[in-house]
């Protein structure tokens, strides 16, 4: 299989779909719309298992949230500047 649907992928993780979308949503997991799904590539699964290795999912989800956080502060703050 080259791509996994995200429930397939929840699957796979063996976590919840819920999980997936949040990672996904959050730009940790990077995704692609085919129709009227998202799914995600093998090589793509493979790489978030990688940096993610030797952590705590939960931890996981809470960094991304934390960055995602970031990112929008950091917008916010060049939209004042400009």
């Amino acid at each position: 299989m080259l791509v996994y649907t995200l429930p397939e992928l929840a699957a796979e993780f063996k976590t919840s779909k819920d999980n997936i979308y949040a990672l996904v949503n959050l730009g940790a997991i990077q995704s692609i719309q085919f129709s009227t799904n998202k799914v995600v590539s093998i090589y793509e699964a493979e790489r978030f298992l990688r940096e993610s290795a030797g952590k705590q999912f939960d931890q996981v989800i809470k960094e991304a949230k934390r960055r995602k956080n970031l990112e929008k502060i950091s917008n916010v703050v060049n939209l004042k500047e400009a």
